[in-house]
């Protein structure tokens, strides 16, 4: 059965009990012609989450291997250890990608991508379009996480000027994955846009222009919600990820400077926008010629109207509740 496993789906959890049986529902209901396995790192969660899991593998206990962990790996900062012990778990020759919270819509996503994959060896990772889900699972139908209209191949430029694919569309070549932990990662957790220009380096990137699989937004207990509670972290976590730019340069030979350093600076434009930090957005005046109309309208009461930015913030938040 392990000589045979053609695809390991890793799926990262975390107190993600309202949300758990709807993703793996959905990763054990893909129709394939080959052998595949779900890896389920459980990041010790207090919720009940684990229970769920468990109860998961005794339903599918060919399909689905536990790694409950009892100590919580990333708030002690090691989150790589934590994924090298699954990692050490995976016999597919493709790894896929989807965290507790997200799920896949169409049954024959795996089927799709490793065609793709195995008619094209110098492929090294392929993603795809997605849904947007709110909380309570519902596809949100006149939104979508996008890149591009029509499928295609994507440049390693293309790959470090944004987040092009959602983690749950992620299908990696494992061959690929020389360095279990990524060389320029450091401290910085956006270890999905890590993957995916550590990929880009190692060989072609495909994008599907199929809607297969659902991101689910502003959950309860997600980073992003932890991030609008608090700027601090949030800064912190969007200043890490602008030292990681750095290290992608060196690490890559200096060759993709000049995306990178714009990357950089549309990064710390919008850090300062949402903190409201006038002082320093005006340093990366530049960037506003690149950006949409809506944020535009964001960055002139910022810099010019800096109360009334303010004050609607404040309301904003209240109104949220965040």
């Amino acid at each position: 059965m392990i000589n045979q496993c053609m695809v390991s789906v890793f799926c990262s959890v975390y107190n993600h009990k309202n949300y758990i049986a709807q993703c793996l529902d959905s990763l054990v209901s893909q129709k394939t012609s080959f052998i595949y396995e779900i890896i389920v790192k459980d990041d010790a969660s207090t919720d009940g989450t684990s229970d769920i899991i468990r109860a998961y593998h005794e339903k599918y206990p060919d399909k689905i291997v536990p790694l409950i962990l009892e100590e919580n790996h990333l708030q002690r900062g090691l989150g790589h250890v934590a994924f090298e012990k699954a990692f050490h778990l995976m016999h597919g020759k493709y790894i896929a990608m989807c965290e507790g919270d997200d799920f896949w819509t169409d049954e024959n996503k795996l089927q799709k991508q490793v065609d793709l994959m195995e008619s094209h060896p110098e492929y090294s990772l392929c993603g795809h379009a997605a849904y947007y889900a709110n909380e309570a699972g519902e596809l949100i139908k006149n939104d979508c996480f996008r890149y591009k209209t029509g499928s295609g191949e994507l440049t390693t430029e293309e790959i470090i000027s944004s987040w092009s694919m959602a983690t749950c569309s992620l299908l990696y070549r494992k061959s690929c994955r020389t360095d279990v932990t990524f060389p320029f990662q450091g401290n910085c957790i956006n270890s999905d846009y890590a993957l995916m220009v550590y990929m880009a380096l190692k060989g072609k990137v495909y994008y599907l222009d199929e809607l297969m699989s659902a991101y689910r937004i502003a959950c309860n207990g997600s980073v992003t919600q932890k991030q609008r509670r608090n700027k601090e972290y949030y800064k912190k976590r969007r200043l890490e990820y602008v030292a990681m730019l750095d290290r992608i340069d060196a690490y890559s030979g200096k060759k993709y400077t000049d995306v990178i350093n714009l990357r950089k600076r549309k990064t710390l434009f919008d850090l300062y926008l949402d903190l409201g930090d006038r002082d320093n957005l005006k340093q990366y005046s530049d960037i506003f010629k690149t950006v949409p109309k809506k944020t535009k309208c964001k960055y002139i009461l910022c810099v010019y109207f800096h109360p009334i930015y303010v004050g609607a913030g404040k309301l904003y938040r209240k109104i949220k509740g965040v």
